[in-house]
């Protein structure tokens, strides 16, 4: 939910960033300066085992094959799990789940996270009472997505996740989203989220007020579920791809009154 929207223009750039491939996968990266994306289209063999991140190790005696719309705590209220069914209007042409679908179900999860932990109040973006005093609202910084195969229509998958202490300014948001038959897994993120004045849209530490409403519900010492990569950021004259002159409309703006997340990625994909 990063940067709010303003009435100047902005440059949105795409670069490819690399590029790998043999007989059997294709990996490609893509990103833009606090957002990243990395796509794994790949034929695994039939003797591959299907990877299972140690958070769902850890819930093997969890019943995890009832589909529920409104999600429920599980792990003492560390983990956060949804069962959703992939609908028509959320894939592309090829039948899949669009990655702006997938950033969608992310936010989703966390606004449903904190809801099912009551901390939550009004009908505000998981603002917490502390944040709704020092007028504090998430943003989500540095998001990073791993997707193995993307979820067809009709499908039902399982979204997990908790959240972890991330220093002294923010929080680490995990999610994995996976096939609810098989257990493998299909999408990984892993992002950042820090405190911003929603007035003076400046970032701040993380208050102890915040963290202490929150602390019970946090992980300690869990491995980001998605390893970040990074690379210097090129100049903007060795771009591939660059569209200029692009305002945000109403029309991008979530309840924050700032361009979400997955507004951006609508753009570059552009």
């Amino acid at each position: 939910m990063p940067p709010f929207a303003s009435t100047n223009k902005s440059k949105v750039s795409l670069q490819q960033v690399n590029i790998t491939s043999n007989a059997i996968q294709k990996t490609v990266r893509f990103s833009v300066i606090n957002c990243s994306l990395k796509i794994n289209h790949a034929q695994p063999a039939l003797n591959d085992e299907i990877r299972v991140p140690s958070v769902i190790k850890e819930m093997e005696n969890e019943e995890i094959t009832s589909p529920s719309v409104a999600g429920r705590l599980v792990k003492g209220g560390q983990v956060f799990q949804q069962n959703v069914s992939v609908r028509s209007f959320e894939i592309d042409s090829e039948y899949k789940m669009s990655t702006k679908a997938i950033m969608n179900y992310l936010q989703e999860a966390s606004l449903n996270y904190a809801k099912k932990l009551g901390l939550t109040i009004d009908t505000r973006f998981g603002i917490t009472p502390g944040m709704r005093k020092m007028d504090l609202v998430w943003v989500f910084r540095g998001m990073h997505i791993e997707v193995d195969r993307y979820p067809c229509w009709g499908e039902v998958v399982q979204i997990l996740h908790w959240t972890c202490a991330s220093g002294r300014t923010g929080v680490r948001f995990d999610w994995t989203i996976n096939d609810i038959n098989t257990g493998e897994t299909l999408v990984r993120a892993s992002c950042l989220a820090v405190m911003m004045n929603k007035n003076t849209r400046k970032t701040c530490k993380l208050p102890e007020e915040v963290k202490d409403e929150i602390k019970a519900y946090l992980r300690e010492d869990v491995e980001p579920i998605v390893e970040a990569f990074k690379y210097s950021c090129p100049q903007i004259e060795a771009m591939d791809h660059i569209k200029t002159g692009l305002t945000p409309g109403w029309n991008d703006l979530d309840v924050n009154y700032h361009v979400n997340n997955a507004k951006y990625l609508d753009w570059i994909l552009e």
